[in-house]
């Protein structure tokens, strides 16, 4: 080989190595950030999550190879964190110039103490390592009670009443109640609106409908039952008395003797109790010869006036025929007696 030969190979060397040595001094250093402070409240019982980006920065690549994440001191009691991933793979490429993300998922124990503690979130990848303050509250664990408003109540056969059910949620306490009632009487209806709370509402209605026969007047003890993710069933009770509503009639005088072509009165007393409706009236039975009618016909006092006219060429004898009267669902009758004389 000539000197010139050798010189030529000697030269060409020298040039691969500087372009070798030129991209290694020009390839950019990998390298990220983190967010220099983060935070995270939890409640007790629960679960929550932060995400964590790294971001290459200007005019740099993140390292390739894997990048991992860890917290720096002891965990309080009841705590756990997790990352996931645990670990970034960063392919050489296109992948070193893109943010990556991990999400930190810290869930608190019910042997979680509540508090504020100082944590540290540790990056590594290549040869940088990040730092990040993390501010980890743990709050107390949601919870509710509920509230009956009035706790007891009086509604009358035939009739209906309402009640409100606040539902009293704490600080964290964020989900939707399931509402439901439990030991009324066959016969009583009672619903409840809406009958799952949401989060952003606090009460609901309860409509307790009692007919006016099939359930007893007496007292009876409802229980609201409340349900919600991840909390214990609360419950709350409601008293309701049901009131007899009821009436009687009574004929003064329940006998009468007419002649024919006369007329007679007979005064209906109407004995109520806890009746406020009208009551309707008509004869039932009435012998042929008789007419009968009443004043009033509906009767919101207490006494209607029944008249009794006998025809001219009415029969003598004894007869009778039945009052009847209607309110609030019930039928009540009184019988009157009557005699033609000749």
């Amino acid at each position: 080989m000539s000197k010139t030969t050798k010189i030529g190979i000697g030269v060409a060397v020298l040039a691969v190595i500087g372009i070798v040595v030129g991209i290694l001094v020009t390839r950019p250093k990998g390298d990220f950030t983190m967010p220099a402070t983060l935070s995270l409240a939890v409640p007790i019982t629960r679960t929550d999550t932060l995400d964590i980006t790294l971001t290459p920065p200007q005019g740099k690549v993140l390292p390739a190879g894997d990048i991992t994440f860890s917290i720096k001191e002891k965990l309080p009691d009841g705590v756990k964190a997790t990352f996931n991933p645990a670990k970034i793979m960063v392919k050489s490429g296109d992948d070193q110039k893109k943010p990556q993300k991990t999400t930190l998922i810290v869930e608190a124990s019910p042997e979680a103490k509540t508090g504020s503690y100082t944590l540290t979130i540790v990056a590594k990848g290549g040869e940088v390592t990040r730092e990040s303050k993390f501010t980890l509250n743990i709050q107390v664990a949601p919870d509710y009670s509920l509230e009956v408003s009035p706790a007891t109540v009086t509604v009358k056969q035939g009739a209906s009443v309402t009640v409100a059910v606040n539902v009293k949620r704490n600080e964290t306490m964020n989900d939707p109640v399931d509402l439901t009632v439990t030991g009324a009487p066959t016969g009583m209806k009672v619903t409840v609106d809406p009958a799952k709370v949401p989060a952003d509402k606090a009460s609901a209605t309860i409509k307790i409908e009692v007919p006016a026969t099939g359930v007893d007047a007496k007292d009876y003890t409802l229980t609201i039952t409340g349900k919600a993710t991840g909390i214990a069933d609360k419950t709350a009770s409601l008293k309701v008395t049901v009131q007899l509503v009821d009436f009687t009639l009574k004929a003064e005088p329940s006998m009468v003797t007419i002649r024919p072509g006369a007329t007679a009165e007979v005064k209906i007393s109407i004995i109520r109790t806890n009746l406020t409706d009208p009551v309707s009236f008509r004869a039932k039975n009435v012998p042929a010869g008789l007419s009968v009618t009443f004043s009033p016909a509906s009767a919101t006092g207490n006494e209607t006036m029944v008249t009794i006219a006998t025809a001219a060429d009415a029969a003598p004898g004894s007869y009778s025929f039945t009052v009847e009267g209607t309110a609030a669902g019930k039928t009540k009758t009184v019988t009157i007696s009557v005699t033609i004389g000749g």
